[in-house]
C-alpha cells in the first residue's frame, strides 16, 4: 500500500495569526488583494485565484459568550474530487509526485491549456475552492507546496503554511500516521470534556489530504457535515467522457447540470464575490 502525505490541522491550537496565509502568498508569489471591513477579522471574504487558503473566523455562541472556531479553508486535495470528476475536459485531475522517503503526494490539479473557463468544478465542489483566473486561463488552488516537498532540499522539506506555523497547528507527513494522531488527540478532548471532539477528513470522500481536529460539529467549523461528489456530476462526467472537447464546446449535457447545481452556484454568487 502506498503512503500519502497529508497535512494535520489541529484547530484546538490555533490562535488565527494568519501566518500561514501570508507564508503561502510569499512562497507561491501571489499578489495581494484589495479588500473591506466587512464587520470581521475574517479577510479576504473568500477564496481566489490569487488567494489558495485563508483563515475562517467561525462564531460560536453558548451561553450569552462568544468564542471562536478557526477553521483554515483550501483546497482539501480529496481523493474522490467533485472538480476532477466534472470537468468536461479533463483539465482537472489528480497527480501523484514521489517525495524523497518514498512516500506520494497525492494532489488536485489543472492544466491551464485544457481548461475552458467553465467554473463547474468551482460549483461542483463542496468546500467553495477553484478559482478561475482569467489572465492565466486557468483554475488556481492550493498545491500542497509539491515544489517545496519533493525536491529533496532539507529547508523546504515542508509546505509553507506549516512551516510558518508557531503554535504548532500545522503537521505534515504520512497520512495514516496523522490520522493516528488526530483520533488520540480527538479522545484527550473527550477526557477534557469537548463530547463532540472528533477527526474530519478521514473517511469523507473517500479520504481528504487535510485532516482537521474539532472540538464541535462539522459545520460550526463552515466544513460540509457529509460531503458528497452529486449523482449528477457523476452522470455528466460518464456521458461527456467519450466525446472530450467535442461534448465540452457544446455544452449540451452541461445545461442538464447546471440545473442541478443552479440553487448552489447562487448561494455561491449570494456568499462571495466571484471574480470578473
Amino acid at each position: 500500500m502506498t503512503t500519502e502525505k497529508a497535512i494535520l490541522v489541529d484547530t484546538t491550537k490555533c490562535t488565527a495569526c494568519r501566518a500561514c496565509q501570508v507564508a503561502c502568498k510569499e512562497w507561491n508569489e501571489n499578489p495581494a488583494e484589495k479588500t473591506t471591513n466587512r464587520g470581521s477579522y475574517e479577510n479576504p471574504p473568500s477564496l481566489s485565484s490569487y488567494t489558495w487558503m485563508r483563515i475562517l473566523f467561525n462564531e460560536e455562541y453558548k451561553n450569552d459568550k462568544m468564542t471562536w472556531l478557526f477553521t483554515k479553508h483550501q483546497c482539501m486535495h480529496c481523493n474522490e474530487a467533485a472538480c476532477v470528476e466534472v470537468c468536461p475536459p479533463n483539465a482537472t485531475v489528480h497527480e501523484e509526485l514521489k517525495c524523497p522517503d518514498g512516500a506520494v503526494l497525492k494532489r488536485v490539479k489543472t492544466d491551464a491549456k485544457k481548461c475552458i473557463g467553465c467554473n463547474y468544478c468551482r460549483v461542483a465542489c463542496p468546500f467553495d475552492v477553484p478559482g478561475y483566473n482569467q489572465k492565466e486561463k486557468g483554475i488556481m488552488r492550493c498545491t500542497l507546496c509539491f515544489d517545496r516537498v519533493t525536491n529533496g532540499v532539507e529547508k523546504f522539506d515542508i509546505p509553507a503554511c506549516v512551516k510558518a506555523c508557531a503554535p504548532g497547528t500545522l503537521s505534515f507527513g504520512n497520512r495514516d500516521e496523522l490520522i493516528a494522531t488526530a483520533e488520540a488527540r480527538a479522545a484527550e478532548l473527550k477526557k477534557a470534556g469537548y463530547d463532540k471532539a472528533s477527526v474530519y477528513g478521514k473517511n469523507e470522500l473517500e479520504g481528504l489530504h487535510y485532516i482537521y481536529v474539532l472540538t464541535d460539529k462539522p459545520s460550526a467549523y463552515g466544513l460540509p457535515e457529509d460531503p458528497s461528489v452529486p449523482t449528477s456530476v457523476k452522470v455528466w462526467k460518464a456521458l461527456t467522457q467519450p466525446y472530450g472537447l467535442v461534448a465540452a464546446a457544446g455544452l449540451v449535457v452541461a445545461l442538464a447540470v447546471n440545473g442541478v447545481i443552479n440553487a448552489r452556484n447562487r448561494g455561491l454568487e449570494a456568499k462571495y464575490k466571484l471574480e470578473e
